[in-house]
């Protein structure tokens, strides 16, 4: 079923580009030219490296399409750029310009179009982005990508690599929330104890998750060096930061948790807060460098809490309140899963 008005097969590549120019940035000081040529020209800053990331939101593995629906649409927009720029501020990278390569089927709605742009512009506005062009084409399902460029002056950049033992490791914001409303459809009756605003809350983050680009600063800043974002979740992600020799383990009563996720669900939190697309970071450093660095975001306004630290155990590991360890849960995103055997 399709929303109201035409779709895009009968409108064509040409005048749907048309329509959406408006919402690229033409006048961005750093662009020496933008879109209309066969590609754009951008110039960091002096003595910047390039960073470049991108990520893709397909059609039935990441959402499911709701047509007519302008504020999941434009919810869909937000998104696809929020989870590019969130993979720079894990980089320690300030934003620059971002591409687009959007493959849509004939029957999508063009209105539906204007409110993924008009997702995609605010985004950009709200997080100092440029949205400087891409590609259209037509396909079996919808397959949106965005390519984001930034700049991160080169030996303050973030990276995963490089964690010792001995080092603290902590987490900006709250986890769960995203996790808890896929756990909880739109509608549905949940514990007397969650209110409609927390479901609120975990539904918008999960739909306009928020790239932490000024707190990738202040870590920077305090002197940290080793950071990821949590996108397929906590304890997955915190495992990237491992080598050999090299352990984890949390403490899940330290973990900060998104309102109403440990009363909705009792049994399953610990679990929920390694669910994914939390747009978190998780950093890691000397103690007197993390306990710096989460003074500085809390001054700003923010949330950053210690959660662990590393050592030379096995693996990512949760911390009982009698002392005891056992393994994380293999919560979170792992791409393929469904088809391994």
């Amino acid at each position: 079923m399709t929303g109201p008005g035409p779709v895009v097969g009968d409108v064509g590549e040409i005048d749907l580009l048309r329509m959406l120019e408006p919402y690229l940035d033409r006048d961005a000081a750093s662009l020496l030219l933008a879109a209309g040529d066969d590609g754009a020209i951008w110039q960091p800053g002096a003595s910047k490296a390039v960073v470049v990331t991108t990520d893709s939101l397909v059609e039935d593995v990441h959402f499911h399409r709701l047509d007519g629906d302008t504020g999941f649409n434009t919810d869909l927009g937000w998104k696809l750029l929020a989870i590019s720029l969130s993979d720079l501020a894990a980089m320690g990278a300030s934003a620059g310009p971002s591409f687009l390569a959007l493959s849509f089927p004939p029957d999508w709605p063009v209105a539906d179009v204007e409110a993924l742009y008009r997702g995609l512009a605010e985004c950009a506005r709200e997080h100092r982005a440029t949205l400087a062009g891409g590609n259209l084409s037509g396909g079996a399902i919808a397959v949106l990508t965005s390519i984001c460029l930034g700049e991160v002056v080169a030996d303050m950049a973030l990276r995963r690599t490089g964690a010792v033992p001995g080092w603290k490791l902590a987490v900006t914001g709250r986890l769960g929330g995203a996790a808890a409303a896929v756990r909880v459809p739109v509608g549905a009756d949940t514990a007397p104890a969650v209110a409609k605003v927390a479901r609120a809350a975990w539904t918008a983050r999960l739909r306009r998750p928020r790239p932490r680009l000024v707190e990738a600063r202040a870590l920077a800043d305090e002197g940290i060096r080793v950071c990821l974002d949590v996108s397929d979740g906590l304890y997955l992600d915190a495992g990237r930061l491992l080598k050999e020799g090299l352990g984890i383990v949390i403490d899940p009563e330290r973990i900060p948790l998104e309102d109403g996720v440990r009363d909705a669900f009792p049994d399953a939190w610990v679990e929920l807060a390694g669910g994914g697309e939390d747009y978190e970071l998780l950093f890691a450093g000397p103690a007197e460098r993390v306990d710096a660095a989460c003074r500085r975001i809390v001054d700003d306004g923010g949330e950053a809490t210690v959660v662990g630290g590393l050592d030379t155990g096995a693996g990512v590991r949760l911390r009982g309140a009698d002392g005891g360890e056992s393994p994380a849960p293999r919560s979170g995103h792992q791409h393929f899963r469904a088809q391994q055997g």
